[in-house]
């Protein structure tokens, strides 16, 4: 793989890294431009297990510590699975879901309940499913996109409504107490968001919203707002992910152990072979914990169409991420991939799965002793994969 990067040095400027091939191969660093450097010291994990996962269309997943859950909508209850480090999968709880229309985010509370939201409800519940409050948004034309609990007990929500201009739509976040009394509310202001991705408790006690919005005419953005525990804006980002970008979107955030922020995703921009046709390309970045960007990698064009779907923090303090590349103009063929990152965005080792004519990584979760759980789609159906963690090379 050829890797070229470019580092912001004093500005906030991209770090541009093109990724060729699965295969290891050789990459280069060098600030404003590229160099060659040794072949990366870490081959691509292997695979320990690939099997049928019963997931049905509108669940939603939740990363946990050495474990992956997802709940859903059944009927008139909230059913939840858990997912074990050995892959190991039970029904924890089901509760009635009481006036939630659908779920767009659930958590696990601190204590032992369980918190979910979705359209225009929020809902708690207590460690058997009993309803302890709940919320409505009255907002017309407006959604709950995400709500977490903070590391102080207290709950936010984040609102996508609409903005003051057409077509826009606006952040409105919204603090709970651990008894769901909404004890702080208000508007994000200076950016007209295209969309609202989520919301994500932080280190520090505080929490991240990230979402895109557009700049500079069609030129779409990033936008990741960092917020103290009280609601107060510390500071905001917009980034360009490349020079090119139209129609960015945020598909997954994480807070690394750092306390900087990772966001991965995709964006479309001019295909040079199709004018009609624009292609679409797979990215994650990193902020640190001020906001400033720190690197920006962006996958070759070889891989186009390409998508990151999720980005964790790995056990190793870099990240893995995890997608699809490859997809072909009638989304029917497409390849499910897997990156390892290192702590300062370079490729440590790539990986292709590709068992079925249409696969796609959706969700990684790395685990605590190096190895990993994946869950993707093969041809539509949901698989649970584990991976071992990355080998040495000899």
């Amino acid at each position: 793989m050829i890797i070229k990067i470019t580092k912001p040095i004093k500005k906030q400027t991209n770090v541009r890294r093109w990724l060729l091939g699965a295969a290891v191969s050789l990459w280069g660093i060098m600030a404003g431009s590229s160099v060659f450097a040794e072949p990366s010291a870490l081959k691509p994990p292997e695979m320990l297990s690939y099997t049928d996962l019963d997931v049905s269309a509108g669940e939603v997943f939740e990363h946990g510590m050495n474990q992956i859950s997802y709940a859903g909508i059944q009927g008139d209850q909230v059913v939840v699975h858990s997912i074990g480090a050995y892959g190991q999968i039970k029904e924890e709880i089901s509760f009635p879901k009481q006036e939630l229309e659908y779920i767009a985010e659930f958590h696990h509370a601190q204590d032992k309940g369980y918190i979910a939201g979705g359209g225009s409800q929020i809902l708690k519940v207590s460690e058997k499913g009993q309803k302890e409050w709940g919320y409505a948004l009255q907002k017309a034309d407006s959604y709950i996109a995400s709500v977490d609990q903070l590391k102080n007990g207290k709950y936010a929500a984040a609102m996508d409504v609409p903005g003051s201009t057409s077509n826009s739509r606006l952040l409105h976040w919204i603090l709970f107490s651990e008894a769901g009394k909404v004890l702080h509310e208000g508007d994000l202001e200076g950016v007209a968001f295209d969309r609202i991705h989520s919301l994500q408790h932080t280190s520090d006690g505080g929490f991240v919203v990230s979402g895109s919005e557009y700049q500079d005419g069609e030129k779409g953005h990033v936008v990741l707002a960092k917020f103290t525990p009280s609601g107060q804006v510390k500071w905001k980002q917009s980034i360009a992910v490349a020079d090119d970008s139209q129609n960015v979107d945020v598909l997954s955030i994480a807070e690394a152990n750092d306390g900087s922020i990772v966001a991965a995703g995709y964006y479309n921009h001019p295909n040079p072979n199709d004018p009609i046709r624009y292609l679409t390309t797979g990215y994650a970045l990193s902020v640190d914990h001020s906001g400033m960007l720190q690197w920006t990698s962006v996958l070759d064009s070889t891989f186009d169409r390409s998508m990151a779907n999720d980005i964790q923090p790995a056990s190793d303090g870099g990240f893995i991420a995890t997608g699809k590349v490859n997809e072909d103009w009638h989304g029917t063929v497409s390849r499910q991939w897997v990156w390892g990152i290192s702590p300062d965005g370079v490729t440590n080792w790539s990986k292709v799965i590709n068992r079925a004519n249409y696969n796609a990584g959706e969700f990684v979760q790395p685990l605590q002793n190096g190895q990993t759980l994946l869950i993707g789609t093969a041809d539509g159906s949901y698989k649970l994969m584990k991976l071992d963690a990355a080998g040495r090379q000899n």
